[in-house]
């Protein structure tokens, strides 16, 4: 089952319709009550992802059912260049911003990273600026216009890294203490040019 696609904006605007369909496609696989809490906490931090972008961002949110899995979806479409892109890194590295912080907050960066016109001087350093995120990409290179990165593929790496340092540390505790690597099963993020979709799948079955 898909449900309605619900038009979400970086403002807040779509957010408590958001939740609430989330609470009826929970409803509609029988899921009890802490069950469906933990898909709404999902909903919330997939909507939290667009939240410090322009008020006037807009995402389309909806979900998908079947009998072994519930899949949230939002797709945005985030127009990028460098000025925007410093504007959200440097919210981040100040560290003033909670919603900066934890494996949301490094998606979001990731996303300001690659979603930069695709122009050799402000691509030839990507896959550099990304760090350890680099490790989640299922495509090797953020270079041309696709990108596809897997928290699953992005944790195996860091629990397999042998080499310790202390931005392995950083993102390790990132993992440990974050809501979604604690509830969800997977999520994906498909970046093609300015187009981004991220799903994160909770399994049910």
């Amino acid at each position: 089952m898909q449900t309605e696609k619900i038009s979400i904006y970086a403002a807040g605007d779509g957010r408590d319709k958001a939740l609430e369909l989330t609470e009826k496609a929970g409803a509609f696989c029988g899921l009890d009550n802490k069950s469906t809490l933990r898909l709404r906490l999902l909903s919330e931090e997939i909507i939290e992802l667009i939240r410090p972008f322009s008020s006037e961002l807009k995402g389309d949110f909806w979900l998908e059912t079947n009998d072994e899995n519930v899949e949230i979806h939002l797709k945005t479409n985030i127009p990028m260049d460098l000025q925007t892109r410093d504007e959200l890194l440097s919210v981040a590295t100040s560290g003033k911003n909670s919603a900066a912080k934890g494996l949301i907050g490094k998606i979001r960066e990731m996303i300001a990273r690659v979603t930069l016109p695709d122009d050799p001087e402000t691509k030839a350093m990507t896959d550099q600026a990304l760090g350890l995120m680099a490790l989640g990409s299922q495509m090797g290179s953020s270079y041309g216009s696709t990108y596809s990165w897997s928290m699953t593929a992005y944790a195996e790496s860091i629990n397999n890294s042998t080499v310790f340092t202390d931005e392995a540390a950083e993102a390790m505790d990132a993992l440990e203490k974050s809501i979604v690597a604690n509830i969800a099963d997977e999520v994906k993020v498909n970046i093609v040019d300015s187009n981004v979709e991220v799903v994160i799948y909770k399994a049910i079955g």
